[in-house]
């Protein structure tokens, strides 16, 4: 059955642990998710930031050189919250189903706001639809801009002391 996604970004969906393939459809996204025989669609929902990884180092190292000293690749999101979220979907034939994507927080709030949502009249449970902080990720980021710039200055002063 096909599930449109609105905002997805970099959020990977599962159905019995195995990844889902999005596709695209006059510009709107989609995945085909598996029906259950009792009519269900269980799937789960994962958003870890790139430097939550454990070889981060390796891939920021390999990157940075490749993109002359860090110059021209991306930079890392500035997002630093984990999602890992179970959605159940129940069939229903006579409408399309979606799920929206939110990447937005409150920090300022005590209620979290829902990461996942769905329309209004689909019969879904969600579980654990909110973003969490990811306090590593935010001190690798903080870490990797430090060494990149000193790094980079190094290079440069290697570099006078060379020419001169």
């Amino acid at each position: 059955m096909k599930i449109f996604l609105i905002n997805r970004s970099d959020v990977l969906l599962f159905s019995d642990d195995k990844k889902l393939k999005v596709g695209k459809e006059n510009g709107r996204e989609y995945i085909d998710a598996p029906v259950l025989p009792d009519g269900r669609i269980v799937l789960r929902a994962i958003r870890k930031p790139e430097l939550s990884h454990s070889n981060w180092w390796f891939y920021v190292v390999f990157f940075w050189i490749i993109g002359i000293l860090g110059l021209f690749t991306p930079r890392y999101s500035r997002f630093d919250y984990v999602l890992d979220c179970n959605i159940t979907l129940y069939d229903s034939q006579t409408q399309n189903l979606w799920l929206r994507f939110n990447h937005f927080i409150n920090k300022k709030s005590s209620i979290p706001v829902a990461a996942v949502t769905v329309p209004e009249g689909t019969v879904a449970q969600i579980e654990n639809a909110v973003y969490t902080y990811d306090k590593i990720s935010h001190r690798r980021r903080k870490i990797y801009q430090l060494v990149s710039w000193l790094m980079r200055i190094a290079v440069i002063v290697a570099v006078c002391f060379i020419i001169i």
